[in-house]
């Protein structure tokens, strides 16, 4: 049991005593080129992929009686990048954190400073140590001039010295205060890592029977995360580490039903530092693909909370965005799992269907039997499973949290991830399955219409995947054209900010439109015209002017698309002019 503390003389803030904090700090993001418009028959297939990151909230929790506070921040990378490179991939983003035990001391807290603090923690005695190291976690929770104050007097290495300390209480408040110290400080964060800062934890997260102390550790550990100094060790170290000894364990039980027991914040801070990692370079991507039982694991946990209608669990998030990240480029550097679909799509599609996982418990041998019905081929004990990154499971539970989550990060990673899975020419099998389980009265609609612009363009990222592929455009043209024209219209694209979504959509309108006549004669209206006059003249460096002044060119100058639009009887200078020919001589 922890030691219970007397607060008396401690500074309190009006909500009580301030924890630690965790911060996944920002991940470059790679931007891509919108979509160009180009005509449908015998056109090449362009592809988008895309990574992602997040940002964050705060909220509040009692934790012995105390009131505490506890951050949320997200690492966040734009979602889907309009480029013709291929889909989107994963976000990442932070986690709840509790405030640790505060340690007896028999220094006076009125009259504690930061140098007294930073003093104390080279005492030998141990309960000095504690004191120092709680001063420090308090004062820095919300301090960044403590924070630099902290750094000058040298308090970090004694810091971390301390973490290999016999005293659970000294390692608990040691690890929180590392944890305020370098939460979006990027030069205490530097020298946490100079400090072997990475491996004491590690080494603490080993040996400690304290979830208190977890928690502090895997918040310090995703807060390092954010550091690209501190990424290339935390992908040796942290990754398999953290798989092992959390994410497989807290997602798996033995024969008999027991679990090895990990805390759920341990776990979400734990796959909050595993997010902010995927979303780095290929190499790094490669290591967590290979990563024994962790795509297995993260998988299992997103098809249990799907499977007990909670799409919206606190750690669904982290690992959505970690599948997303991982699914980035899968093509190109895992060809090997295109064949494996290929080759399994048609038996997977003779077998039986599997009917929804019933209510139970997310982690029970029950829900894991239902789920891992049929694993996709090549999923062996031991194999990394990366087949799961394309399986026919996987579509059906993003699919699903498109319908049910009221998260806008985790719809923006669902539409990533499966914008990465059509981002091939290849992979045409993969996009008509999609296109079955996906409601596009309903679904994709819904989220072009979303307030957030970053949901928008995710959906329309993906729509535009899709309506490249040959085998899938008649169908598009007669089931999602109308919906699309019909959010073209609509005011939710009318906010600033939104030419990349209304350039991606008129570009898909603009391929769809040259697939069927009867679907197009529909399309094609005043309206649709005016409009499309309207935006041209917007101004030469807008994305959404170009690409409506290239569909304007192309209804005038395709002969398919001309049948049609003479009939509405407007001048051929709206559609060919100096605007518009220099948009259609613009490379696709």
């Amino acid at each position: 049991m922890e030691p219970q503390v007397s607060t008396s003389t401690w500074p309190q803030s009006p909500n009580g005593l301030k924890p630690s904090r965790s911060d996944p700090g920002l991940v470059p993001v790679s931007h891509f080129s919108p979509a160009p418009s180009m005509k449908v028959k015998g056109q090449a297939i362009s592809r988008q992929n895309t990574l992602h990151t997040q940002g964050g909230k705060e909220s509040r929790s009692m934790i012995n009686g105390l009131t505490s506070y506890e951050s949320q921040l997200h690492n966040v990378q734009s979602p889907s990048s309009h480029s013709q490179i291929d889909g989107k991939l994963g976000s990442v983003r932070t986690s709840k954190i509790e405030q640790t035990s505060m340690g007896n001391s028999a220094v006076s807290m009125s009259e504690m400073t930061i140098p007294k603090a930073v003093e104390l923690l080279s005492e030998l005695d141990e309960n000095s140590q504690q004191c120092g190291a709680s001063y420090i976690q308090h004062i820095c929770y919300d301090n960044e001039s403590a924070k630099n104050e902290v750094l000058q007097l040298e308090g970090i290495p004694p810091l971390v010295k301390i973490l290999e300390s016999n005293n659970p209480s000294v390692t608990q408040a040691a690890s929180g205060a590392l944890r305020n110290l370098v939460f979006k400080n990027i030069h205490n964060k530097t020298k946490v890592h100079e400090c072997g800062g990475i491996a004491k934890a590690l080494n603490l997260m080993k040996n400690t029977k304290c979830t208190e102390t977890k928690k502090q550790l895997t918040g310090l550990l995703w807060n390092l995360s954010s550091a690209d100094d501190s990424k290339r060790e935390l992908i040796q170290t942290a990754l398999p580490f953290l798989t092992k000894n959390v994410v497989v364990p807290f997602t798996s039980c033995s024969e008999n039903g027991d679990y090895t027991h990990v805390d759920p914040t341990v776990f979400h801070h734990a796959t909050g530092c595993l997010r902010n990692l995927s979303s780095g370079k290929q190499t790094d991507r490669e290591k967590m693909r290979e990563c024994d039982q962790l795509i297995n694991s993260l998988m299992k946990y997103v098809l249990s909370c799907v499977a007990e209608d909670k799409p919206d669990d606190m750690s669904v998030e982290n690992c959505v965005c970690i599948l997303q990240n991982m699914t980035f480029q899968i093509w190109q550097e895992c060809p090997e799992v295109l064949d494996k679909y290929v080759g399994s799509r048609q038996r997977q599609s003779e077998s039986k269907k599997s009917s929804t996982v019933g209510c139970f418990s997310p982690r029970s041998s029950k829900a894991q039997n239902e789920i891992f019905f049929n694993e996709p081929k090549g999923v062996k004990e031991g194999s990394n499973g990366v087949e799961w990154l394309c399986d026919q499971k996987a579509i059906d539970a993003y699919v699903e949290l498109l319908n049910l989550s009221k998260n806008d990060t985790i719809l923006e990673a669902c539409c990533g991830a499966l914008q990465n899975l059509t981002a091939s020419k290849e992979s045409a099998a993969f996009s008509e399955h999609l296109f079955e389980k996906l409601k596009f009265k309903t679904v994709l609609p819904s989220l072009m219409r979303s307030p957030n612009i970053a949901v928008q363009k995710g959906a329309l990222s993906l729509l535009d995947n899709m309506a490249r592929k040959s085998s899938l455009q008649l169908k598009m043209a007669k089931q999602t054209l109308p919906e699309l024209l019909n959010v073209f219209f609509s005011d939710a694209w009318k906010d600033e900010g939104n030419d990349e979504n209304i350039a991606t959509a008129s570009t898909t309108i603009d391929r769809l439109l040259q697939v069927d006549y009867e679907s197009s004669k529909k399309a094609i209206t005043k309206e649709l015209v005016l409009k499309l006059i309207d935006m041209s003249t917007k101004g030469p460096d807008n994305k959404a002017t170009i690409a409506a002044s290239k569909l304007l060119y192309n209804l005038w100058s395709d002969k398919f698309l001309h049948s049609i639009t003479k009939k509405l009887k407007i001048g051929k200078a709206y559609f060919v002019n100096p605007t518009t020919m220099e948009a259609a001589d613009l490379k696709n």
